[in-house]
């Protein structure tokens, strides 16, 4: 298969935000004539929590933003933005079957598209796209993950950079296993 060097506007950015609150302890009044005695009492020994498990699977490489006409040459730009690319398991064969699914928001509409691993042998065996209405906006609130066939979670989200450039509405993201999935 072909490889193809990222161009300089493929970005790929994953995000997560905490927020913390400060609070101050209330004032306590001075008070002269008290006395305090202190004694001491067993803190709580912390409870473990569980480990957060390592996905089986991650992005090979980058995503990589291209020309539409690679793979389809009979579309404008204006016509689709297309988001595509193929799944290896541990030993490098394709691996169909699986569900790669696309959410969050594009252009202010709302986005929740799943694709099988299999279903657009255009990017090889194991090819799964996305074909949405090309707004030609940048935009970075889609995200891309992958799911078995219950719908659980392979890999973590990570939300893609779109740009409104023709020379960037095909955006190719693979995937690679890297453990065994635990039955």
């Amino acid at each position: 298969h072909p490889t193809y060097p990222p161009p300089p506007s493929a970005t790929c950015t994953s995000t997560a935000q905490a927020t913390f609150t400060r609070t101050a302890p209330p004032p306590q009044a001075p008070s002269p004539t008290a006395t305090t005695t202190r004694t001491a009492t067993p803190s709580p020994s912390p409870t473990p929590t569980a480990a957060k498990k390592p996905m089986p699977f991650v992005m090979r490489g980058t995503p990589q933003a291209l020309p539409h006409t690679l793979f389809h040459p009979q579309y404008a730009c204006e016509d689709y933005l297309f988001i595509g690319g193929q799944v290896w398991d541990l030993q490098d064969a394709h691996l169909t079957g699986l569900i790669v699914h696309l959410g969050g928001s594009y252009g202010g509409a709302s986005v929740d598209l799943d694709s099988e691993t299999g279903s657009a042998l255009v990017y090889g065996q194991s090819g799964y796209e996305f074909a949405l209405e090309n707004k030609q906006i940048a935009e970075d609130q889609l995200f891309i993950e992958l799911r078995n066939t219950e719908g659980e979670l392979l890999s973590e989200p990570t939300f893609l950079t779109i740009s409104p450039e023709c020379d960037s509405n095909l955006i190719i993201v693979n995937y690679k296993q890297v453990r065994w999935i635990n039955p």
